[in-house]
């Protein structure tokens, strides 16, 4: 198969870098999204874990099932010239299709029939079988390749980087480096801002990296510190550290900016018989993300997003219906026409509005 012309180029300063888990509620927030907004984002997917089956000690589906349908999916949300990060970290290193191919290899073929840029992301925990088939899709595509780095890597970095490009068969220059500090605690903010200034400024070939993307987030597991019926607030950290560094001007090289959208990094993994869910619209502000949380929704009901609707038109932060596909909907909800959603109508919203706000607040900071 013959590469495409089409290349990864560096970053422009105002790129966004947002790490998506590819369920429902973020799949249909990718599409709603302005093709103005898309060109100034590159998602980072993470293929969603199979669902536990507590029940009966199995997994629900398939790696089949699982990932039937991820190509066309991805065609219809994405839709654009611009490449896409897969990242595959969730599934099982020994599972394989029901027809022997790697999970990765599927997927990967699945994009390139329909003419999306994929490049894979790896990092160094990944097997041997998995990083064989990153290499393969360089050599098939020349879009090179992703490498994400957490806090243990940069014990022994420059063996461990060493070792990783020479498995890949890429140079620095075919990489997007991914430091990723998964969740970020707002209490140690001053000192995740020195730490990460010395991280960066000596990481091995430092210029050399096609992109440097550094992502996190403070948002916790749970909104259990925010009490029913109330609004609170939680700082944007991964948003506050990242302006620091760049505007510091103690970096010799200034990082694309990367989050987690509006969902915690670890995947939700407990049984929904135990959890009382209640309901909550996450919205994001100026350096914050705003919680509007009602009450248990088995008790009270989805009848409850109405309200909390409501009150995010009335609060000074809401961007107007027009900013947004989700925050349309918000006034729509507010309104009472409609439906009043679900859980996962309420990410898809959340969603929608913090990858636009984002993209917005990144032209904010660098204005002339």
């Amino acid at each position: 198969m013959e590469k495409h012309f089409w290349r990864p180029t560096v970053f422009d300063k105002r790129h966004y870098v947002p790490v998506l888990k590819w369920k429902q509620g973020e799949q249909k927030a990718l599409e709603t999204l302005t093709p103005t907004i898309k060109r100034g984002l590159t998602p980072l997917i993470e293929v969603a874990p199979i669902d536990w089956d507590f029940d009966n000690g199995t997994y629900k589906k398939t790696i089949d099932e699982q990932l039937d349908g991820f190509g066309e999916i991805m065609s219809r949300s994405w839709g654009m010239d611009g490449a896409i990060f897969v990242d595959l970290l969730h599934i099982e290193p020994n599972d394989r299709m029901e027809n022997g191919q790697h999970p990765l290899e599927f997927t990967l073929q699945e994009l390139r029939s329909r003419f999306i840029k994929a490049i894979p992301v790896t990092s160094y925990e990944r097997d041997v079988e998995y990083n064989k088939e990153v290499a393969l899709a360089h050599q098939i595509d020349g879009l090179g390749v992703c490498i994400r780095l957490v806090e243990e890597d940069f014990d022994n970095l420059q063996v461990r980087l060493d070792a990783l490009l020479h498995s890949l068969q890429v140079a620095p220059s075919e990489v997007d480096l991914v430091i990723d500090n998964n969740h970020v605690d707002p209490n140690s903010r001053t000192r995740t801002t020195l730490l990460l200034t010395g991280l960066i400024n000596n990481i091995t070939y430092l210029q050399e990296w096609r992109n440097i993307i550094l992502c996190g987030t403070a948002i916790p597991k749970d909104l259990s510190e925010i009490g029913a019926d109330n609004v609170g607030e939680i700082e944007r950290t991964e948003w506050l550290i990242w302006k620091k560094l760049i505007q510091s001007n103690h970096l010799t090289r200034n990082p694309t900016f990367g989050d987690y959208g509006i969902a915690h990094p670890e995947p939700f993994e407990a049984d929904p018989r135990l959890i009382r869910m209640s309901a909550s619209i996450r919205y994001t502000g100026e350096d914050k993300f705003i919680m509007f949380r009602g009450r248990d929704l088995r008790k009270y009901g989805y009848g409850q997003y109405y309200q909390l609707a409501a009150q995010i038109i009335a609060h000074p932060e809401y961007s107007g219906p027009a900013f947004s596909a989700g925050d349309q909907y918000i006034y729509d909800v507010a309104n009472q026409v409609g439906t009043s959603g679900s859980p996962q109508t309420w990410r898809r919203t959340g969603t929608s509005h913090h990858l636009t706000y984002v993209v917005n607040d990144l032209s904010n900071v660098f204005l002339p």
